[in-house]
């Protein structure tokens, strides 16, 4: 009876230190670093709010970070006020995507009987937030630069793409749970609803995700049906239907209706050289190596374990990156944007769904694995490598005040 509390208390320890609350306090603080010593977008996002507030701008298209940001300041000008604002709101974005990882994770795993689960999945959630493309020689010692010409899982720097970060996974997860369901679905159904409003909602913070999202959840949803169009197919396509005219406005709004004196007034879609993007600040050749580094774990799982493209988790997520590779590989913005790389933040988003359903897979092989077995080992220490790659970017931010 004492050694199962003593089990019992094990169990829980991980679980009361890393929760919600720690990553909100701690990604704040380290929000508010960044935010004050570091080169990144976030003080030209907040000087924005500023010229909304004093009359010299409008909100961008994707309003809604911005806003909420401008409201929780109460609509003030005060420089410190909003970054102490902006630090709780990426905080709090963090604090979503970790506790929204977690629930992920315990579900896909739900049935695998795991020693210390609770504590296992809390550890890996909370290392998710820190994953990164692994370095090599040639990239810190020679280019010096660890993000740029990377596809990682996670930024630092970009205010937008935190904060939608928590609502696009949630997306990804109602998404893939109806593809499951076996039901029949209503036009009012409460998940088709919810994921409308999610689209939506990624539509108003940054619409990167849906660029993906909308074409391979297309298509999923035409295979479960058979490719035949019908009621269900329908049903299950709306959101994504009512989303693309939500986008469609947006872009007329971005790129037809901006006023000359405007940065957007001169640019416009592109289709460019393949990876033109990429090749300004990487050479061709360490391109297969850049991608190679940067998915160093799903590839070497797929090496190891074929099965996992029948894993519909990893295989939508894997969909949705491969898609996302090459919309970035081709398309960009003409005029004084064409190097903001605007077509490559669904990567970073679609490269932690890549990582997570990853580690989901892995979890799920545990019990099947002797302790120490060369595989396990070989994709375990992999995953902390990304982990361990991803303190070192945040230490090299540190000394160097620069996010690339």
């Amino acid at each position: 009876m004492k050694t199962d509390q003593t089990e019992l208390n094990k169990e829980v320890v991980i679980s009361k230190f890393i929760n919600g609350k720690v990553v909100f306090i701690m990604f704040s603080i380290f929000f508010w670093f960044i935010i004050n010593y570091v080169d990144t977008d976030m003080p030209a996002h907040m000087r924005s709010i500023v010229k909304v507030n004093n009359g010299q701008s409008s909100y961008y298209p994707h309003f809604l970070f911005f806003f909420v940001v401008n409201a929780l300041s109460f609509f003030s000008s005060d420089f410190k006020l909003m970054t102490l604002v902006t630090s709780l709101v990426l905080g709090l974005a963090s604090a979503g995507k970790y506790w929204i990882s977690k629930k992920i994770i315990s579900q896909l795993i739900s049935d695998i009987n795991l020693k210390f689960k609770d504590n296992v999945i809390t550890i890996v959630s909370f290392a998710l937030l820190f994953c990164f493309a692994i370095p090599d020689f040639y990239n810190f010692f020679v280019l010096k630069q660890l993000y740029l010409g990377r596809t990682p899982s996670v930024v630092w720097h970009n205010s937008t793409t935190i904060s939608v970060f928590p609502f696009a996974i949630l997306l990804f997860w109602k998404q893939l749970k109806l593809f499951d369901r076996n039901d029949r679905i209503s036009i009012f159904d409460r998940d088709i609803f919810l994921i409308l409003a999610l689209i939506i909602l990624n539509i108003l913070i940054k619409p990167s995700f849906v660029f993906v999202f909308f074409p391979i959840s297309a298509l999923f949803i035409m295979i479960n049906t058979n490719w035949k169009l019908n009621k269900q197919c329908i049903i299950q396509l709306l959101p994504i239907f009512v989303g693309g005219v939500f986008l469609l406005i947006q872009y007329l709004v971005i790129y037809q209706n901006q006023p000359e004196t405007t940065q957007l007034s001169n640019s416009a879609l592109e289709i460019g050289v393949p990876f033109e993007f990429f090749l300004a600040f990487i050479p061709v050749w360490y391109l297969p190596v850049a991608y190679l580094l940067s998915f160093a774990l799903p590839i070497a799982v797929i090496f190891y374990y074929r099965e996992i493209l029948k894993y519909k988790p990893f295989l939508y997520a894997l969909s949705l990156t491969l898609f996302g590779i090459l919309l970035s590989a081709f398309l960009l913005e003409g005029g004084l944007r064409k190097h903001h790389g605007n077509f490559t933040w669904q990567n970073i988003i679609c490269s932690y769904l890549l990582l997570l359903t990853t580690v989901s897979f892995l979890l799920r092989k545990v019990k099947n694995q002797s302790l120490y077995s060369k595989k396990r080992i070989i994709l375990w220490g992999l995953f902390i490598l990304h982990f361990l790659s991803g303190i070192l970017y945040l230490l090299k931010m540190y000394f160097t005040g620069r996010y690339h």
